[in-house]
């Protein structure tokens, strides 16, 4: 038995949106990562300026390149998941579209069998009255 090409078609777009749902759900939750760190690391800011001592000074420096960096993840994080955002919209659309097709081409065949019985019924009707 032959395979349709336009269901064939249909399976690969669906995976592909669901692919892109994962894709899409992992750069979310790396960005959600990222941003936990920016207020983790805020907050052991805070927690060593409120106990002070004399290791603060030298810690201060790390601690506010610890914040920074989580802070350039969390924005490139936002980037990617945007990035992935967009891509499961083409991925929807293009699914979509088989989808249209497929409901076009289905309607097609419909109508084409709706004109076939028509004209078996005018052909029967027009025997009949010829007999």
């Amino acid at each position: 038995m032959r395979r349709d090409p336009l269901a064939v078609l249909a399976r690969l777009r669906g995976l592909e949106v669901m692919q892109a749902r994962h894709h899409l759900a992992r750069e979310a939750a790396a960005r959600d990562a990222a941003i936990a760190q920016v207020a983790a690391a805020s907050e052991a800011l805070r927690e060593e300026a409120r106990l002070g001592g004399p290791d603060h000074a030298a810690w201060l420096p790390r601690g506010l390149a610890e914040r920074q960096a989580a802070a350039s993840r969390a924005v490139d994080g936002e980037g990617r998941a945007q990035a992935a955002a967009e891509a499961l919209g083409a991925a929807r659309a293009a699914e979509r579209t088989v989808e249209n097709l497929a409901a076009q081409r289905k309607a097609e065949a419909r109508r084409a069998r709706q004109r076939a019985e028509q004209r078996a019924l005018d052909e029967a009707s027009a025997r009949r009255l010829t007999s």
